[in-house]
């Protein structure tokens, strides 16, 4: 299988006279999900925004198998983005926005067969737990033929049993996609992720053992007793 590579680099960003990003590289490639970690108003979802193209900057370099690109999101067959506050109209039924989102026949099959979501196809989005939508949300855009996934707070807010659910569909979705993961849950994003990437002082550091999230104040100490 063919294995695809996003690469960033050179990212500057900054919020009136506060630069949020200045040294920021990191890479991705399909078969793995990278976890973004960071405190609140470190950067993350400007970075993902950033990589997505929808978030200006003046300095960038964003690259998927060696090709710039400015604005990816704006061609086809690269990446797909889950933002924090979800996507889907909220007043429609999930059988309609299949409808929508996907137009193949086939990709709304596999959504519409799904046993978690089969039961709800009549139902609004605003009719669903928000572990329901978030799972729903995630199918939708796995179908993409797209080759990277960036995901901002897949985790939160949602039910202990969507988490696990949310967390075994990505596994499944590794042999094709690569994904960018944030999320507050950070023992989710532990859990799941190949790699780690704390986002600290405007600069992305490559976590090695969990150890460190600790010596960079991010996790309190008591984290490494916990079982």
């Amino acid at each position: 299988m063919v294995k695809h590579t996003l690469e960033v680099d050179s990212v500057l960003y900054s919020f009136g006279e506060r630069k949020l990003l200045s040294d920021v590289y990191l890479n991705c490639g399909t078969g793995e999900i990278v976890g973004l970690l960071g405190r609140n108003g470190c950067g993350k979802t400007t970075l993902l925004k950033i990589i997505f193209g929808t978030k200006h900057t003046d300095n960038k370099h964003i690259s998927i198998d060696g090709k710039v690109y400015t604005k990816p999101y704006l061609h086809a067959g690269l990446l797909a983005y889950l933002p924090q506050q979800g996507f889907l109209p909220k007043n429609i039924p999930l059988s309609e926005i299949l409808n929508l989102y996907l137009p193949q026949q086939d990709k709304r099959n596999i959504v519409k067969q799904n046993i978690r979501i089969k039961q709800h196809l009549t139902k609004r989005a605003d009719e669903l737990s928000k572990g329901e939508l978030r799972y729903f949300e995630l199918l939708l855009l796995l179908q993409l033929d797209v080759k990277f996934l960036l995901l901002d707070e897949p985790f939160s807010g949602v039910e202990p049993l969507y988490v696990e659910q949310i967390e075994e569909l990505l596994q499944s979705h590794l042999p094709t996609k690569g994904f960018l993961i944030t999320d507050h849950d950070y023992r989710a994003v532990l859990r799941v992720s190949q790699r780690l990437i704390l986002i600290t002082d405007g600069a992305c550091r490559p976590i090695t053992h969990t150890d460190e999230l600790i010596d960079w104040g991010y996790m309190p100490a008591s984290t490494a007793t916990e079982s």
